[in-house]
């Protein structure tokens, strides 16, 4: 349980830097930003276990992170009032720069 919190705190705190670097700087599009995560956070670490001693572990968490980069894009479109910039683009950029820092400590 303490690693799944901590996996959402991090990726939480590793996108929210993200995007605010990208320019998302409207508290109420950070608040979206976290409450997405925590939408999606869980389900893709809960298939992580799953999947985890499996020989496809990486492609199929590679699907999954696909599947949720699809998922905030289309709710970064739906909730998010900041215009100057690209959501999709977005969605990725948190995606990888989470994934892959996460890759790199863990």
């Amino acid at each position: 349980m303490e690693e799944l919190l901590f996996s959402l705190l991090f990726t939480i705190l590793i996108e929210l830097i993200t995007s605010i670097i990208l320019g998302i700087n409207r508290k109420i599009d950070l608040l979206y930003i976290v409450i997405i995560n925590i939408l999606t956070n869980p389900f893709a670490e809960y298939i992580n276990l799953l999947v985890q001693d499996n020989n496809f572990h990486y492609p199929i968490i590679f699907l999954i992170e696909i599947f949720i980069t699809i998922i905030e894009f289309l709710l970064f479109k739906k909730v998010l009032k900041t215009k100057n910039i690209n959501f999709l683009h977005l969605s990725i950029i948190n995606n990888l720069c989470s994934y892959i820092v996460s890759f790199i400590l863990i």
